[in-house]
């Protein structure tokens, strides 16, 4: 398995689990037939998320959509959704980040290009672990 590929897969499960969380909460833990087309259209979308295979400009694009959709709409669910997809989404997404969460998450990037460069796995939470450890 490629280095990018085990990325993906961390930000696709973590995109699963947010599914997860969203299904047990209002509006949707509800029967499907008793949403509305918006929160149908969100779920819609979060499946197509989590059916992605590899990551392109389109799942960019409607991560982003999603992203946005969350704040404006269903600000009650940003507990639970990881802050990693703001960062992997990027674009607008990152304007919810404040600037040491942002150091942080170009760390982490910085570690994980510099282990892709030496071929190198990469550990994404052992990485996340290491920097936050030496940021106290």
């Amino acid at each position: 398995m490629g280095h990018y590929t085990q990325y993906f897969d961390y930000h696709v499960g973590l995109l699963e689990k947010f599914k997860s969380s969203v299904q047990a909460l209002p509006p949707f833990q509800i029967s499907l037939m008793a949403l509305t087309e918006t929160d149908t259209t969100f779920m819609a979308r979060l499946d197509t998320l989590c059916a992605y295979q590899h990551c392109d400009e389109e799942m960019i694009v409607q991560g982003q959509w999603f992203i946005e959709r969350i704040v404006s709409a269903y600000n009650h669910l940003l507990p639970y959704l990881p802050r990693d997809l703001l960062w992997f989404f990027g674009g607008d997404c990152l304007h919810y980040m404040p600037d040491d969460e942002i150091r942080f998450y170009q760390q982490l990037d910085e570690l994980r290009y510099a282990a892709e460069s030496q071929n190198r796995e990469f550990d994404i939470i052992e990485a996340k672990t290491f920097i936050q450890n030496n940021q106290q």
